[in-house]
C-alpha cells in the first residue's frame, strides 16, 4: 500500500531529517512535552529551549496536570511516554499535534491511540493523528536497544494477526485493509536496510491501528503488560517485552497446535518462523533477555489470561492457569 497516499488521506505531513545540526528551534512557541530523562532534556536545552514539560510516567494523572498548563500546538518530543501523553492532551483539548520521536522504540509514532496508566492499570485509549511527524534519522542511527525494541514491537504483529484468526472463528470480523497494513509492516522491517525504511514500517503499523490496536496487539502484549508489572522496574523497554511476549505466545501456539488449527499461520511452525526472523534482524537475544531474569518465575505467567479478557486472544482459548510454564520457558531458551 502506498504510504504517501495513506498519509495524505489522513492529513499527516511526514518529514525526515538527517542532520545533526538540524535546528529544532522551529518548534518554539509550541507546548513541548518530553521525557524526563537526560537525553531528551539535554537535546532541548542545547537547542536553546528554556521551557518544556516533562513526563516520568504515561498516565491519565499527568495528562490532567498538563492540560491545565498548555495551549497552542502540542509537540510530543522524545519516546513513547511523552508522545502518548501528548496525543491524549491534543485530543482532549482539540489542539494540533506534532510528533518528534527521537528513537524508533515502538510502533505508536503516529497511531491514533495511546497507552496510559489509569491508576495501576494500563489502558489503550483513542486519540488523534498528528498533523506532522518529524523523524530525526541522525538520532535513530545511534539508538541501539531502542531500535531493537521497535523491531520487536513490529514482529508482535504476527501474533496479533494469529489471534485475530482465533477471534474470527468465534464470529468476529476484521478489516482486510488493516490486517494487510499490519502484515506489510512486518515484511517491510524484515527487508529494511536503513532507518528510513524502519520508520516506514513503524508508520504502517501505526496506521493499522486506526480503529483499534487489535491488529498489532494481542496475546503477546498481554504477556508484556504482565511482565512489566511483575519484573520490569524500568529495566526493560516496552518493545523488548513485546518481543518476549511474542516468543511466549508463539511457543504456546506450537505446544497447543493440535487445537489451534486452520489459522492464518501454521501454529506448529509459528515459533520457529518467528525465532528465525528475529535472528535475521539480530534481535533474538534481546527478546530473550527478560526470560533469563532471576525475577521471572515461570508461574508468574499463570495470570496472563486475566490481563485483558475482554479482548479475544490466545488466552481465551488456552487457560494460562493450566499451562506448564516451565516447559514453555525452557523450550524457548533451549
Amino acid at each position: 500500500m502506498d504510504l504517501k497516499e495513506l498519509l495524505k488521506e489522513r492529513g499527516i505531513e511526514l518529514e525526515f531529517i538527517d542532520d545533526k545540526n538540524y535546528d529544532f528551534r522551529g518548534l518554539e512557541g509550541n507546548a513541548i512535552i518530553t521525557n524526563n530523562d537526560y537525553f531528551t532534556r539535554n537535546l532541548l536545552l542545547n537547542a536553546g529551549f528554556e521551557e518544556f514539560y516533562t513526563v516520568s510516567e504515561a498516565s491519565i494523572e499527568r495528562v490532567e496536570q498538563l492540560k491545565k498548563l498548555v495551549s497552542g500546538v502540542i509537540v510530543g518530543f522524545g519516546g513513547g511516554k511523552a508522545i502518548d501523553v501528548s496525543k491524549k492532551i491534543a485530543f482532549d483539548l482539540n489542539l494540533d499535534l506534532i510528533s518528534v520521536p527521537t528513537a524508533p522504540s515502538h510502533d505508536g509514532l503516529i497511531s491514533k491511540n495511546c497507552s496510559l496508566y489509569n491508576g495501576k492499570k494500563r489502558e489503550t485509549i483513542p486519540t488523534k493523528y498528528p498533523k506532522k511527524v518529524i523523524i530525526p534519522l541522525h538520532l535513530w542511527k545511534n539508538s541501539g536497544n531502542l531500535k531493537k525494541a521497535g523491531i520487536c514491537d513490529l514482529f508482535s504483529n504476527l501474533i496479533a494477526l494469529q489471534d485475530l484468526s482465533l477471534a474470527e472463528k468465534e464470529g468476529e470480523q476484521f478489516s482486510k485493509v488493516y490486517k494487510k497494513l499490519s502484515f506489510e509492516s512486518v515484511e517491510k522491517v524484515l527487508n529494511s536496510n536503513n532507518e528510513k525504511e524502519l520508520a516506514e514500517a513503524l508508520i504502517l503499523s501505526g496506521l493499522a491501528m486506526e480503529e483499534t490496536s487489535r491488529y498489532c496487539s494481542g496475546s503477546e502484549h498481554e504477556v508484556e503488560r504482565l511482565l512489566e508489572n511483575k519484573i520490569n522496574d524500568g529495566k526493560y523497554l516496552h518493545g523488548q517485552l513485546a518481543g518476549t511476549g511474542t516468543l511466549i505466545s508463539a511457543k504456546v501456539y506450537e505446544i497447543y497446535s493440535d487445537k489451534l488449527q486452520n489459522l492464518r499461520f501454521d501454529s506448529e511452525n509459528l515459533f520457529e518462523d518467528i525465532k528465525n526472523k528475529m535472528k535475521k534482524k539480530g534481535i533474538l537475544d534481546f527478546a530473550l533477555e527478560p526470560l533469563k531474569d532471576e525475577k521471572l518465575k515461570p508461574e508468574i505467567l499463570k495470570e496472563v489470561s486475566k490481563v485483558r479478557p475482554e479482548r479475544f486472544t490466545l488466552w481465551n482459548v488456552v487457560d494460562s492457569k493450566e499451562v506448564d510454564w516451565n516447559r514453555i520457558v525452557n523450550g524457548i531458551l533451549k
